[in-house]
């Protein structure tokens, strides 16, 4: 298979794998963050969501929309001195594709760090007479220390590339540019993700705030695995938390491909390009 061949095979995959990744990883964060810390059931919307909601839902979006709009022009050309590494984490693509949910990755990797030193060193904290609840290097540490953790890592873990992308735009005279592409496609795609439901929810009022309680087998199978976690929603609750969540990895599947096409489209040289100031060679 010549070189050719292989890099096309290589494009074509990557059309298909790249887009795939941001929208799993904020299926991911949708799940953890939103209903693990919230109380609402069956996947928040917008209508249940309070300020804390609010600012750790919209942390990750709007690093996303920003990672895409101030990346769009800027060359990924790492130096060939870097390690393999560095030079992945270099990259555009891993920028826009992880770089909004590092902090979670990161959070969730110190995580799984401290549950592996529980098990190989186990530490009681205390006597063997203290409360169980105490024992174990997860539960000693300060429950402050989480929610600032998955705060400031989390919901601005992406401050890190994004500033990585504008040191890169700054080197090449885009600093302005980057930015201000950065703000407005941020503010756009969450403008239009969030104007969107509420447009479609507003038009067939009716159908996604109807007031009816859902069927019993679905009321059962709700509150038997969800039980504790509030009271019982009505069915235009459920349908708007259904369209909510299909929204959100649509919009983010759909802000990849428009990056991916868009990027290489500004960075790319044609094949026959020949500066203007040389004759083109016979």
């Amino acid at each position: 298979m010549g070189g050719g061949l292989r890099a096309e095979i290589g494009r074509a995959f990557a059309w298909l794998i790249f887009p795939m990744v941001p929208a799993l990883l904020e299926e991911m964060y949708y799940q953890l963050a939103l209903n693990f810390f919230s109380s609402s059931r069956s996947g928040p919307d917008p209508y249940d969501w309070n300020g804390g909601t609010w600012l750790v839902m919209l942390g990750p979006l709007l690093g996303y929309g920003f990672l895409a709009g101030s990346t769009a022009e800027v060359s990924d050309s790492p130096p060939a001195s870097m390690s393999m590494l560095r030079r992945i984490v270099a990259r555009r693509a891993v920028w826009v594709a992880i770089g909004p949910w590092a902090g979670l990755l990161l959070l969730i990797a110190g995580f799984s760090g401290l549950a592996l030193l529980d098990r190989l060193f186990p530490w009681t904290g205390g006597s063997q007479d203290s409360a169980p609840a105490q024992a174990g290097w997860l539960a000693w540490i300060p429950g402050w220390v989480w929610a600032v953790a998955f705060l400031v890592i989390v919901v601005f873990g992406w401050f890190w590339p994004a500033w990585a992308a504008l040191r890169r735009a700054h080197r090449i005279g885009l600093f302005g540019r980057a930015l201000v592409r950065g703000v407005v496609t941020a503010l756009t795609f969450v403008g239009s993700l969030l104007g969107s439901f509420w447009a479609i929810t507003s038009a067939w009022r009716g159908y996604f705030f109807d007031p009816r309680m859902m069927p019993i087998l679905l009321a059962a199978l709700g509150i038997a695995a969800l039980s504790g976690c509030g009271g019982p929603i009505s069915q235009g609750d459920f349908r708007r938390r259904e369209l909510f969540h299909a929204m959100l990895p649509a919009w983010v599947f759909g802000l990849a491909v428009f990056w991916w096409w868009a990027s290489r489209r500004r960075t790319a040289r044609p094949r026959d390009e020949t500066p203007p100031d040389e004759p083109r060679s016979s």
